[in-house]
């Protein structure tokens, strides 16, 4: 049988688990050695998400930069509704207060 008359389940399976040189080399440099920090415990959803952007200037569209805005700002707010609906999801979301609490500790 050929190579593409296989299925997936079966060209993963076909190479015994083996990891070559390239594979070795290839997981290290994405995974690296070190363990992945510790994360925050709550995040504080922002009020004003395109703060960081603003700061940086209008964008250099020539005649366009009203309408750029309009679309950039609709852009950040989404992105921010999609991150706290996420972070809400898993009961990440907290106050400044709770924020405030544990950096006492």
């Amino acid at each position: 049988m050929s190579r593409r008359g296989r299925s997936s389940r079966t060209r993963r399976l076909g190479d015994g688990g083996a990891e070559n040189e390239v594979d070795r080399e290839v997981k290290s440099f994405w995974h690296g050695s070190n363990d992945m920090p510790d994360t925050a415990k709550k995040v504080q959803v922002t009020e004003q998400a395109a703060s960081v952007i603003r700061s940086l200037g209008s964008a250099p569209l020539t005649g366009q930069e009203s309408v750029a805005e309009h679309y950039f700002e609709a852009v950040y707010q989404r992105s921010v509704a999609l991150a706290s609906a996420l972070a809400a999801a898993a009961e990440m979301v907290g106050d400044e207060d709770e924020q405030d609490d544990s950096s006492d500790r």
